[in-house]
């Protein structure tokens, strides 16, 4: 009687065993699935459910992107930060606040144009100013043009720059990683400007920072002018343009480019980032925050960057509220401005963060593009790493499973180091990110809302068991 009882019972747990956990890789050993296990399952099933099924970051992003790019400073940033401050109180919760800080202005201007002017042909080139640069006035600049691959490249050329357009034109390795890739050749975006200036460059063009290699669309992002050195104007060139240029070079070692930028900087204004919490049930006073930055370059609409962080920080919080969720530490989204400048709003909530003595547990940065889940960064904590990875059972659904060591994210960096608060870092499928990154490409064309709506659901669940379990 006792073997057929437990034959029966064998049977019953083949049956409806898969329907009870679902998708959720858990361990057959008892002493693994405890009822606690079990009920966190069930919460975090039931966001993943919602937020797939039911849940708001693309027509959200559509909402964001049809106020056009949210330059900082421009009209577009400050709509976006009224959008969200509403969003956050149209979800009832806790406290909404805007919190100041101080922005860069600077505008591109009507026009950038750039010409080959050789012995033979004269060729149009597609070029944007990057980020910060000054124009060229209405003269324009024209000069020969060298080509280098470094800025060391420079340093060595020495006087041989005096007078030149400095050309740098190494492309990203698509041999690695998309963003070890970027980080080995953004260098020359945001110091060559700078480097070429001190050797008496008159003017440099950067190719563009994209894994496209063959486009037509130049590519922006910020440089950084250093103190002391003059400030000649910057322009990021189209990868197909980078190409052209080269060939050319090679056939004509004496011809000239001319450049016209139209680009001028103003008077720093103030702008806000977007703040929005639930109120922890137990421990109030220890805080997990999400979020991504608001701001955007102009030349596209930012969807993916970082539209897609924006709408899928906002989504945590809209989920809490909606399935009556209140976890036991509070839970709190911050919408960065300036990120696209080096951080300042990063660096501002950092600052009113330490100077409150406010206690923050962790920080979760979306700002790799909305594409399907792989997992989390963790920055420097082995404890954080081996804790997240206990929880892969409730991320497993969501293929959000990889954890590893690394940076968190620009925005939240600082925190970590004023509080203490452990950074994670959202790790999409990024291998198209930097198709699209800081271009006319950034287009809510390029985002899948299957794809966005998995990443909002990773990012909750974890948010979740943060502010719930603790570390």
């Amino acid at each position: 009687m006792n073997k057929l009882i437990i034959i029966i019972l064998i049977l019953i747990i083949g049956c409806f065993g898969g329907n009870f956990f679902g998708n959720f890789s858990v361990s057959a050993n008892p002493s693994d699935v405890s009822p606690a296990d079990n009920s966190t399952l069930s919460i975090t099933r039931r966001i993943s459910q919602e937020i797939l099924s039911q849940g708001r970051p693309f027509i959200n992003l559509q909402e964001l992107v049809a106020l056009g790019h949210r330059l900082t400073g421009s009209s577009g940033a400050e709509k976006a930060i009224q959008w969200a401050k509403a969003k956050m109180v149209s979800y009832g919760l806790d406290r909404v606040e805007l919190q100041p800080v101080q922005v860069p202005h600077w505008v591109r201007g009507g026009r950038e144009v750039a010409r080959i002017r050789g012995q033979v042909e004269e060729l149009p080139l597609q070029v944007t100013a990057l980020g910060g640069s000054v124009g060229t006035g209405q003269a324009g600049v024209e000069a020969p043009v060298i080509e280098v691959q470094s800025l060391k490249e420079v340093e060595t050329l020495g006087a041989a720059i005096q007078g030149k357009i400095v050309f740098y034109n190494r492309p990203m390795d698509i041999s690695v990683d998309s963003f070890e890739a970027y980080d080995a050749a953004v260098d020359q975006r945001i110091d060559g400007a700078s480097q070429a200036a001190r050797y008496g460059a008159k003017a440099v063009l950067v190719r563009s920072l994209t894994t496209l290699a063959a486009d037509d669309n130049p590519h922006t992002g910020v440089l950084t002018y250093e103190r002391g050195v003059a400030q000649i104007p910057a322009a990021a060139i189209s990868t197909h343009g980078a190409q052209l240029l080269s060939q050319s070079l090679k056939k004509d070692p004496a011809l000239k480019v001319k450049l016209e930028l139209s680009a001028k900087r103003l008077p720093d204004v103030r702008s806000y980032n977007v703040i929005g919490e639930l109120t922890g049930k137990e421990l109030p006073n220890e805080t997990v925050v999400v979020g991504g930055h608001l701001d955007s370059w102009d030349l596209g609409v930012g969807a993916q960057d970082d539209g897609c962080g924006v709408v899928q920080s906002l989504e945590v919080l809209r989920i809490f509220k909606s399935l009556g969720l209140k976890p036991r530490r509070t839970v709190r989204v911050a919408l960065f401005m300036v990120e696209e400048w080096g951080g300042r709003g990063g660096k501002e909530y950092a600052r009113q963060a330490k100077r409150k003595g406010e206690k923050h547990l962790a920080a979760i940065e979306s700002d790799q593009g909305g594409f399907e889940p792989v997992g989390f960064t963790v920055q420097n904590s082995s404890q954080a790493l081996r804790q997240i990875q206990y929880w892969e059972k409730y991320l497993a659904p969501l293929k959000a499973t990889q954890f590893t060591q690394g940076s968190g994210g620009t925005d939240i960096e600082p925190l970590a180091e004023a509080t203490g608060a452990v950074a994670f870092g959202f790790v999409p499928q990024s291998k198209h990110y930097f198709d699209f990154h800081h271009s006319a490409l950034d287009q809510l064309s390029a985002v899948n809302a299957e794809e966005l709506h998995q990443g909002a659901a990773a990012m909750a669940v974890l948010t979740y068991l943060l502010a719930e379990k603790g570390l």
